[in-house]
């Protein structure tokens, strides 16, 4: 198999790039792609089962984005937002807001996730400041932020405090230290649940440790900031019933923001446009702020949102606007390609096809997996499933992390069946200990019954060969 070689200079050169060294395995030209397929150079194939990791939701290489891209490039391709506005950054801000459902009044448009959380956190920032300034008498202004364990919001510093990502802070710790942010327990019922508790008795014993976290730092918390459906920290686990609407009422009694990062689960990857849509109406469920950016442009420009209600953005406005923003925020040809993917959404009822295409990949991967000993829980909503292997299935031990199970599986499914899959990053947090192995699969919304069993069946086949493997070495 050919590695990755620098155009520039000929068959076997050395990349430029620097590598992201992601996996052990070498990157390979890709060259074009088409609906759910890749093309190497080497004329391979490769069914992208992660969507580039959740992005690309349309598939590669949509010819109505493309000429709706051109279109807007013959007119102008960059405008500065500081200065002046588009027609697509307000066609595109307008259809965020009335897909709503009256949640939200105002957008802001970055150019990805990590930009999104840096701006909502600076929105949490001059609304707290404003609403204490603004108080009479003035009261203090609030500081600290609440987040979950495990999470992960972005890989920018701001980003990176408000995540409760070990593996992800790594040496960048100390850069880290000045955010006053604390953390309680994420959802996680495959490793929670207590002998005899139910899931609802769960949902209760998570949101009295939130509610406790409020009361300990005495009403100086200024948001609390959540991902509906975890991604790679903690491999797309769903919310438990009651969870959203009871955090809700908790920062409603707590005078706090309540912040959803939608980054990979928004934009209809759950098959609800905005995630959130599936734990309850508006007023049980909607946050105060939203981030969302990857299936938002479907991969075809660079392109994030932050949504605010009502009442955030008067406050903002009052206090003489947002104060912050960047050089490539709105941009023209990025808003177009976004506002072109979400329309082809909602005309061609992909929403469906997700929820309908998910449901059936969740059943295959329980058929085609159910006698392989080390598959711990498929879980997941809509096209955005993880799969958590473990040694024994009965006490849910973790694999040792030197069998590398999660990783040598991505790298047999990349090599010998020719499917891109999402690795995990650690999802069991123990005496100081990282473990835990994880698969994500984030199919395009696009997505045939055929390609879905295509999936699956690789993903099976994978898993039975890798785990044949580790089982030989953990007998020696």
């Amino acid at each position: 198999m050919l590695s990755l070689n620098d155009p520039t200079s000929g068959q076997g050169a050395e990349s430029a790039i620097l590598s992201r060294t992601l996996y052990s395995k070498p990157a390979e030209l890709v060259v074009s792609g088409h609906d759910s397929y890749l093309v190497t150079d080497s004329n391979d194939e490769i069914l992208d089962a992660t969507a580039g990791p959740g992005v690309t939701c349309l598939g590669h290489s949509n010819q109505e984005v493309h000429q709706a891209i051109i279109d807007q490039m013959k007119k102008v391709s960059y405008v500065y937002s500081g200065h002046n506005t588009t027609q697509p950054a307000e066609d595109l801000a307008s259809f965020l807001i009335q897909e709503s459902q009256g949640a939200f009044a105002k957008v802001l448009i970055n150019s990805g996730g990590s930009e999104a959380t840096e701006t909502a956190m600076k929105v949490v920032r001059q609304y707290s400041l404003a609403k204490s300034l603004s108080s009479n008498p003035p009261v203090a202004t609030r500081e600290h932020i609440i987040s979950r364990f495990p999470s992960y919001h972005g890989n920018t510093l701001g980003a990176l405090a408000i995540s409760g990502h070990p593996l992800r802070k790594g040496i960048f710790t100390p850069y880290l230290s000045a955010a006053p942010i604390s953390f309680v327990s994420t959802c996680y019922p495959y490793r929670q649940l207590r002998d005899g508790e139910t899931e609802d008795q769960l949902c209760q014993r998570l949101l009295q440790e939130l509610d406790e976290e409020f009361q300990k730092h005495g009403g100086n918390v200024a948001a609390f900031w959540m991902e509906p459906v975890s991604g790679t920290s903690q491999a797309c686990t769903p919310p438990l019933k009651g969870y959203i609407p009871g955090v809700k009422k908790l920062c409603k009694k707590h005078g706090a923001l309540l912040v959803m990062d939608e980054i990979l689960c928004g934009m209809g990857r759950t098959g609800y446009l905005y995630s959130w849509m599936g734990e309850g109406g508006v007023e049980d469920a909607a946050p105060d702020l939203m981030t969302c950016a990857k299936a938002l442009g479907g991969g075809y420009g660079s392109i994030s949102a932050v949504l605010m209600t009502a009442e955030v953005a008067k406050v903002l406005n009052e206090s003489g606007g947002y104060n912050g923003g960047y050089t490539y925020e709105s941009h023209t040809l990025a808003c177009t390609a976004a506002l072109a993917v979400q329309r082809i959404v909602k005309r061609d009822n992909l929403l469906e096809n997700v929820r309908k295409m998910g449901e059936l990949l969740r059943s295959l991967l329980t058929e085609q997996l159910e006698d392989v000993p080390y598959v711990g829980e498929i879980r997941g909503r809509g096209l955005q499933i993880g799969v958590e292997f473990v040694k024994d299935r009965l006490t849910k031990e973790p694999l040792p992390p030197s069998a590398r199970f999660a990783g040598r599986l991505l790298e047999y499914a990349w090599e010998k069946e020719r499917l891109s899959m999402l690795l995990g990053m650690g999802t069991v947090h123990k005496d100081g200990k990282i473990s835990g192995d994880t698969i994500l699969l984030l199919p395009m919304y696009i997505i045939r019954e055929q390609e879905v069993r295509e999936i699956a069946g690789r993903f099976a086949r994978s898993v039975k060969a890798v785990s044949s493997i580790v089982t030989k070495e953990l007998s020696e």
